[in-house]
Parts: C-alpha cells; structure tokens; sequence
C-alpha cells in the first residue's frame, strides 16, 4: 500500500508567509509611527495644561516630548517620552515621577490608554488584509 501526498501548496503558502512576514514590517512600523505621533502630541498636550511645568521664558517640558524608533530585526518598536537632551527634558522625571517636595502630577500611561485601541484596530485591520492575501 502506497500514498502520494502533494505538497506544492504548503510550499507556495510557506513562501507567501515569509513574503507577507517580510513586506508588514514596513506596513506595522507606519501603524507604530502614527501612534507614536498621537501619544508624543498627547503628553505634549497634557504638560501643558500644568501649571508649573510650562516654559514662562522658553519652551518647558512639553518641548522636549519626542519619540525615537528602536528597530531591532524584523521587529519594529517606538520609545516616546520627554527626551532630557532637549530643554526641558529633566523635568519629566519630576512631572511624571515627583520628588520628595512634590510633583508626579503626570499620568504617563494616560496616552497610551488612549491610543492603544486605535492602534489594535489599525494592527488587525493590517492582519486582514495580509491575511487576505495570502
């Protein structure tokens, strides 16, 4: 008794996997991107509705927010936050963390909070569409 197993479509389905793995990372990281956009200007917004935390002679800590990318293969990332190269940058750790004489008046996951489901959207709509290429 003998069978004969035809494997050419798992052949062509492996290699339109590693064609559409390859072709989404520039798609994901254009996702990433936005939503990193959207929480930079987010915590931008929300400095300067404080206070004590916006430049009076300059620009303050909302200046200093930035998002930088953190490739590593194949794996698109975003770090985004007050940058303390820039002026005003120390006083985030001040604004979100706080000091023994106050502050920490900063909600730094507030953004996030608010970005994150448009980003899941945004992330599954990508899948169905690679998904429906395949």
């Amino acid at each position: 008794m003998s069978f004969y197993i035809d494997s050419s479509g798992l052949r062509v389905l492996s290699q339109n996997l590693g064609k559409v793995a390859g072709s989404a990372v520039k798609d994901v990281d254009a996702v990433l991107k936005k939503g990193a956009q959207n929480i930079k200007e987010e915590l931008a917004a929300d400095v300067r509705g404080s206070t004590h935390f916006v430049g009076k002679k300059g620009p303050g800590l909302e200046s200093s927010m930035s998002y930088d990318s953190d490739y590593r293969i194949g794996q698109p990332a975003y770090e985004i936050g007050p940058d303390k190269s820039r002026r005003g940058g120390a006083l985030g750790n001040i604004y979100y963390f706080g000091t023994s004489r106050g502050g920490g008046s900063g909600d730094l996951e507030k953004p996030l909070r608010t970005e994150g489901p448009r980003l899941e959207k945004s992330l599954a709509d990508l899948a169905d569409q690679f998904g429906s290429q395949l």
